[in-house]
Order: structure tokens, then C-alpha cells, then sequence
């Protein structure tokens, strides 16, 4: 198995398993009261990020001046692709009918993964996601795609105009997006945790489909 630090709740049969992707400096288990929330009968599996800078954990490197690096985005998705695949071996999950959960950096490489065409997951949950690179581009169909995003206008790491490209992005890869913004920060949110809520049983992914 590829070296991972993960975590696993059991959940009903019949739901689909959701994935918990952290924000920097989190936890494989970060996100498990959210995922409760959302959805309280499915498994749960957590995926810590492997990277470590300024002593916070992350999926991802960043550039000396601050930037995205580009290069350990796309190693440390690869490695994040090779663990989902191996958890769904040993946990007896279909990957195809994943729930991406994922806050901030995990959030990001979630979009970049489903983007690029690396994921088999087809639902995701993105608290406060950005675009990390502008010259992404993919000609596979993603139109089985389905994304809840949530944005703030008074966030500080996501510009409003990142979040509009990222909504654009999607709408040009014909992948079904669902955004809620409203004014608040980079925190997450009540409100928008209940609007992902419905969001989630209106889809009706919360079930493996047979």
C-alpha cells in the first residue's frame, strides 16, 4: 500500500463513501463532524496530505514567492489518485461513486484532479475552492460531472474574480456546477453547509447507485 496516513468511519450499506479532503494544515479527520452532517449513513475515509511547509500539512507545495506549485500539483494528485484507489480495494468501495468533500487546499485538489481528467469520482462538496492554474485545459466529456462550490465575498485567499473563472471552467467542460456565495470569509459557514446539504440529497448521489 502507498504510504498514506488515513482515517475510516463504517457507515451503511447502501450509501456512498465520502472522501475528506483537509484545508492546509489539517487533519485526515478534520472534516469528519461536516461529513456527519452532510451525510450521517455514509462511510468515511480521510486522506492526510503527505506535504508539510512551515510545519502545516498540505496536498500541495507552493513556489518561494508564494505561488502554486505547479509540478507538486501534479505529482502529489497522481500519489492522492494511486491512495483512493488502493483505500477502495481495502474498503470495498466503487471510486466512480465517491463524495469528494474537501475544504480549501484539499478543496483545490479535488477541482484539479476532476479537471484534468485524473479522478474516477463524480460528486464533490468544494468549501471555498480556487482555479490554481489558468492553463488547464481538457477535451474529455465531464459531463457526468457534479460540483457544489461555495465562495465568500469577503474572503481573503479567493478572489471573486478566481471563483468566476473557476464557475467559467466548469461551465465549459459541461460539468454540472452549483455555486453558493454570500458575504462572509474564508470560515466556513452554517448556511452554506446546509445549502450543500440540499444540495446533496436533491442530486440524490447519497445512494451507490445499483
Amino acid at each position: 500500500m502507498t504510504e498514506a496516513i488515513t482515517s475510516y468511519k463504517p457507515g451503511k450499506p447502501g450509501n456512498a463513501t465520502v472522501l475528506m479532503l483537509h484545508g492546509t494544515g489539517g487533519t485526515e479527520s478534520d472534516l469528519l463532524s461536516i461529513a456527519d452532517f452532510l451525510a450521517p449513513d455514509s462511510p468515511k475515509i480521510g486522506i492526510r496530505g503527505r506535504l508539510v511547509e512551515n510545519d502545516l500539512t498540505r496536498y500541495f507545495a507552493h513556489l518561494p514567492d508564494g505561488g502554486f506549485d505547479l509540478d507538486s500539483l501534479a505529482v502529489e494528485t497522481r500519489w492522492l489518485m494511486t491512495v483512493i484507489d488502493e483505500l477502495a480495494i481495502e474498503y470495498a468501495f466503487d471510486p466512480a461513486q465517491l463524495i469528494v468533500l474537501g475544504y480549501s487546499n484539499g478543496a483545490n485538489v479535488a477541482y484539479y484532479s476532476l479537471l484534468t481528467g485524473q479522478a474516477k469520482f463524480k460528486t464533490a462538496v468544494l468549501l471555498h475552492p480556487m482555479v490554481l492554474s489558468s492553463d488547464v485545459k481538457t477535451d474529455i466529456d465531464l459531463s457526468d460531472i457534479k460540483i457544489w462550490g461555495s465562495h465568500g465575498f469577503l474572503d481573503p485567499i479567493v478572489s471573486k474574480s478566481n471563483f468566476g473563472e473557476l464557475k467559467n471552467f466548469c461551465q465549459q467542460a459541461d460539468i454540472d456546477f452549483t455555486s453558493f456565495e454570500a458575504e462572509q470569509s474564508h470560515q466556513i459557514s452554517e448556511s452554506e453547509l446546509r445549502d450543500a446539504e440540499q444540495w446533496l440529497v436533491a442530486t440524490n448521489r447519497l445512494k451507490i447507485e445499483e
